[in-house]
């Protein structure tokens, strides 16, 4: 973006010499275009003044007007793709970590009465790249975060965190709605997914972390989310583990 700015500036000081440039070559013009009017419409050379004015400042800021909206567009797409690069998965199309993190602490921030995070973990992904290829993995990484995305609907977050990691934001829920979500993902991801003519079973470790019972700040509802998430992959994989708190930080908690 720096560089974009750079190039910004440049043509703004190389605008400024071919408006200097205009601007003599127009004051030369002036006397021509003057004759022109006067021979068409027979309008008496001393009472042209202010239509010669009009119409060399137009002549003059034409061309200004034109390379400044040209340099505006370029730069407006320059940061939409500098934002795309940013903040978006190039193999899933959904948002990543960053963007995922900005919205989590936004939200937060914003006091919400309830919410939930939830990390997803695709069990056996690596047995995919390893017998299909990375290919087929990105086809079913990008096809997993299709089914998520119609689990939880567009006004909910979806993202994908890392590798084979998914992450959720479900804000201003309760706990049955959120078990509720939470099996659905776990039934889409269980159907199989055809890829090159490969039958691909699949199925997820989901760990499940509610706000504020777990944490009021981005970093630790997702670092307990994630524990919960390998809580659920140790007892069998395909299924849903919610955090718990220590026993100490509940005693803690209790005397306060």
């Amino acid at each position: 973006m720096e560089i974009k700015k750079k190039k910004y500036i440049k043509w703004s000081f190389k605008i400024i010499l071919i408006l200097i440039g205009l601007l003599f070559i127009k004051v030369s013009e002036a006397v021509v275009l003057q004759r022109i009017i006067h021979w068409i419409w027979k309008i008496p050379l001393d009472g042209m003044e202010e239509i010669i004015d009009i119409i060399v400042t137009v002549l003059i800021f034409m061309p200004f007007l034109f390379i400044v909206m040209k340099q505006r567009i370029t730069l407006e797409r320059a940061e939409e793709k500098y934002k795309e690069l940013a903040y978006y998965d190039p193999v899933t199309g959904l948002s990543n970590r960053r963007y995922f993190d900005m919205q989590l602490s936004h939200s937060l921030m914003r006091k919400s009465n309830t919410g939930a995070v939830l990390l997803l973990d695709i069990d056996g992904f690596k047995q995919v790249n390893d017998t299909y290829g990375h290919d087929v993995g990105d086809f079913l990484l990008k096809e997993i975060g299709v089914r998520l995305m119609d689990c939880i609907g567009k006004e909910n977050t979806v993202s994908r965190f890392a590798g084979d990691e998914f992450i959720i934001y479900l804000p201003n829920t309760d706990k049955p709605l959120v078990l509720e979500v939470v099996e659905k993902i776990i039934n889409e991801i269980n159907k199989p997914a055809t890829i090159d003519e490969n039958q691909i079973m699949t199925s997820t470790s989901i760990g499940i972390t509610f706000f504020p019972e777990h944490g009021v700040e981005a970093k630790t509802l997702i670092k307990n989310a994630d524990i919960a998430m390998y809580k659920a992959k140790l007892r069998g994989k395909n299924t849903f583990v919610i955090f718990e708190l220590p026993p100490e930080w509940i005693l803690k908690d209790g005397k306060g």
